[in-house]
């Protein structure tokens, strides 16, 4: 077995586990925000608890990201068509514009948190 072959069956035990890890963060991510607005979904004043619950969602939201471009990118890296390398770059492309604005909006609200 080939040092390409090896590399090959090494990436393509690995993509599976970074996208599952990707998906998990985002999924416990969705858990613990769901937890805690049923947890505050009865008090009268919880918008900085909301604030806050946003920002931790965004941020799981951002990380499980990483994770899944990671993923995409490691896939990529096995064999490579025109095809591949543009669908790749279209994909980080959308990621990277969705993760800039999850930051920018996780920026705003960590501004409006720390205003108050």
């Amino acid at each position: 077995m080939g040092l390409d072959e090896l590399l090959t069956k090494g990436i393509g035990i690995v993509v599976p586990i970074v996208e599952a890890c990707g998906g998990l963060i985002i999924a416990l991510g969705v858990g613990r925000a769901l937890v805690v607005y049923v947890v505050n979904f009865l008090k009268k004043d919880c918008d900085e608890e909301m604030r806050k619950l946003r920002i931790r969602l965004g941020q799981s939201m951002v990380m499980g990201l990483e994770f899944l471009v990671a993923a995409d990118i490691l896939k990529t890296s096995v064999s490579p068509t025109w095809n591949d390398i543009l669908f790749l770059a279209a994909l980080i492309g959308l990621r990277t514009l969705l993760n800039f604005l999850l930051e920018y909006e996780l920026k705003l609200l960590d501004k409006r948190t720390d205003d108050n």
